[in-house]
């Protein structure tokens, strides 16, 4: 039916080969899934979980907390300026815009040392 001359047959047996080797490799590797350590680090996550001394820190970590944009960034600040350093966290909420919500949301991030 079709005639191949000798170097189009090894031409064709190679691509059948490469052909056979990849799905072979695909197969292999669907069913033997790497083996990678059970908890992956995320230093973006990581850092999102330091804690932030309230009575240092400057405004763009301020701004890292939850529901801390700037202005409120700069309101704390202000506050610090104002009134001196807070002697416990929950006198953040007496910082104008932070409420209970926003409070509830951050403690578990912020420290005072």
């Amino acid at each position: 039916m079709f005639k191949f001359t000798k170097e189009e047959k090894i031409v064709l047996i190679f691509l059948l080969g490469c052909l056979f080797i990849g799905l072979a490799g695909f197969y292999y590797k669907k069913v033997n899934p790497p083996v990678g350590p059970a908890i992956e680090f995320n230093k973006k996550k990581a850092e999102s979980l330091k804690k932030i001394n309230i009575n240092e820190a400057g405004w763009s970590d301020l701004v890292e907390l939850d529901r801390i944009g700037p202005v409120l960034a700069e309101r704390i600040i202000d506050y610090r300026a104002k009134y001196g350093p807070f002697e416990k966290k929950e006198s953040l909420k007496n910082v104008k815009g932070i409420g209970d919500k926003t409070y509830e949301k951050i403690k578990g991030r912020i420290t005072l040392e």
